[in-house]
């Protein structure tokens, strides 16, 4: 069982890169390559338009070439008694390598420069599909693998279809057959597993042999997910939840079934609690209210010189209940925090304290109803039921009219001082956002006697450098920007503490935050080189990272809804 999960986990970090080849002008929904794979699939992420792999690889190499030294992998190739690990490291090296010449990494894998390919699972068996320009160019990488570490293949064949299989694990350590398995058909080429547990039809599902009697290209789920979520149609994942339960409750999936036949292999059956009447209908209304987590790509750009992508995570509920109560206790993000043009690195929460617990009540009023019967939920019920967030109105009262804090280092430089770090420069700036600051501000001095003597007006800065040790060597002031209270350091805090006095308090999300790589580890960086100490391989050449990322948490009509996104230049 062990060795099974370890093998999944295996499989599954490897299918993180994609090899694929070029298909240019088809339709991404047509794809023959969705007739392989199950419409009851619990997991699936598929890269279905060609995704200019060159391009993208000669954008990043500057920033990614740096990757390569990593001592972990290092003590990994070194590890001769581990065959099987020096083969996935060695491989895992070579790609790493190849980021130093774009050119090269895709000749040596045989890969195209434009490429697609898809991660899914038969029930609960990993697939990974790719397609390859030059699949000589792949065996060969593979040999090379083998050789060096002398982890070997053997070869099997299933409806005429031949494969490499790698025994993972010790040969006899138990009853389970477990082997990483890797065919090429038509330019495809597969990675799975085989287990003494399955029966022929799944592997030659899982090599693209034979098509699934349900494929997902015979419904309308992708479309449906792109249309719902304004997703483009190059790259769409999600994790359909309501799979996953009916494997657990009621078997009656090809997950299900697996599970089933694993649990009467171990003799003990974990499932049988949850395998009841009420469980099954309980359990199957909660994932028919949380159906799926989707997630794809809403922007993407890639070429030579600049590669961008903006990506959205979205847990979908029914839950009218949860979405009111996330709707009402969105708050105000400032709009330094979400432009990485602007700082070294920010971040800010929006948050409603007025609405934080009669919204938390409603959701832990909608439940408690109604009384559920399955016993490990009734049992979770009884327990969420001693903790009535209703008591955090009195513990907020005290913020009541805050609508968010947020922060942001603008600008800083280091140096070296009789051998000691010092702050050369600092600009930064952090906010609190309310109705009534300076309210808050007076209700807040009896509790903090250093601020008793502290005046805060409209248009009357407070300096507050007798609050600070004068060996840190920072100024900062506190002030009011229209309904914003503002502690600022250096120039381009002011700057950015007086442009919040034009934004206007509004509800516009739960939480932001954008970062400048490049600007980030500069400094640092040449502290380290100027104090004489010697830079660490794994962070050599980060001051030339030049990556702007930016996150955000926040809630639509479909759910909770997490998005990300990155620029990065050579």
């Amino acid at each position: 069982m062990k060795k099974l999960a370890l093998a999944v986990a295996i499989l599954a970090a490897g299918a993180g890169g994609y090899w694929y080849s070029q298909q240019q002008g088809q339709n991404a929904l047509s794809n023959p390559a969705l007739d392989y794979i199950p419409a009851d699939t619990p997991l699936f992420s598929a890269q279905l338009k060609p995704f200019p792999l060159k391009d993208y690889l000669k954008a990043t190499a500057a920033n990614t070439a740096m990757m390569a030294e990593d001592p972990v992998l290092a003590e990994m190739l070194a590890d001769t008694s581990e065959p099987a690990i020096r083969f996935g490291a060695f491989l895992y090296k070579a790609y790493l390598d190849g980021l130093k010449d774009p050119d090269a990494l895709i000749k040596r894998f045989g890969l195209s420069e434009q490429p697609r390919g898809y991660f899914y699972t038969l029930g609960a068996l990993p697939v990974a599909r790719m397609e390859v320009a030059n699949a000589a160019a792949f065996w060969a990488l593979l040999d090379e693998a083998e050789t060096f570490s002398g982890f070997k293949h053997s070869v099997g064949t299933v409806a005429g279809q031949s494969y490499r299989a790698y025994t993972l694990g010790e040969p006899g350590a138990d009853a389970t057959k477990i082997e990483l398995v890797v065919a090429e058909r038509e330019g495809m080429v597969s990675v799975s597993l085989n287990t003494s547990m399955q029966d022929a039809a799944l592997l030659e599902h899982a090599l693209g042999v034979t098509k699934v009697a349900n494929p997902i290209s015979a419904t309308s789920q992708i479309a449906d997910i792109i249309k719902t979520h304004g997703f483009l149609e190059d790259s769409i994942s999600f994790i359909n939840h309501q799979e996953l339960v009916r494997a657990v409750v009621s078997g009656d999936n090809q997950l299900g079934k697996q599970l089933s036949a694993l649990v009467a292999e171990e003799g003990e059956d974990p499932f049988q609690a949850i395998r009841t009447a009420e469980c099954q209908t309980e359990l199957n209304a909660i994932a028919a209210n949380w159906p799926r987590t989707v997630a794809g790509l809403t922007t993407l750009k890639v070429d030579s010189q600049q590669t961008s992508m903006d990506m959205k995570l979205v847990v979908e509920t029914k839950n009218a209940v949860v979405l009111a109560a996330l709707e009402k206790m969105r708050g105000f993000l400032p709009s330094y925090t979400t432009n990485p043009q602007n700082s070294v690195i920010a971040m800010g929460l929006g948050l409603d304290v007025s609405e934080l617990a009669p919204s938390l009540t409603k959701v832990w009023n909608d439940a408690m109803q109604p009384k559920l019967q399955c016993q490990p939920l009734a049992e979770l019920q009884a327990q969420l039921s001693e903790l009535n967030p209703a008591m955090l109105g009195m513990a907020t009262g005290m913020a009541d009219g805050v609508k968010g804090i947020a922060a942001a280092l603008i600008d800083y430089q280091l140096e070296v001082v009789d051998d000691e770090p010092k702050l050369n420069k600092l600009d930064a700036l952090i906010s609190l956002s309310a109705e009534d600051p300076a309210l808050l501000f007076n209700m807040v001095k009896p509790f903090a006697p250093v601020l008793g003597q502290i005046e805060l007006k409209a248009g009357e800065d407070v300096d507050l450098s007798g609050f600070i040790p004068p060996e840190f060597g920072v100024s900062a002031k506190l002030g009011l920007r229209g309904q914003h209270m503002v502690v600022y350091s250096g120039e381009g805090g002011k700057k950015a503490a007086d442009a919040l006095s034009s934004e206007k308090l509004s509800a516009n999300g739960l939480y932001g935050m954008s970062a400048d790589y490049g600007r980030m580890m500069g400094p640092l960086m040449t502290l380290l080189e100027a104090s004489g100490e010697e830079v660490p391989p794994e962070l050599s050449g980060m001051e030339n990272f030049n990556m702007k990322i930016q996150m955000a948490v926040d809630v639509n009509a479909q759910g909770p809804v997490f998005r990300s996104g990155f620029v990065m230049k050579p």
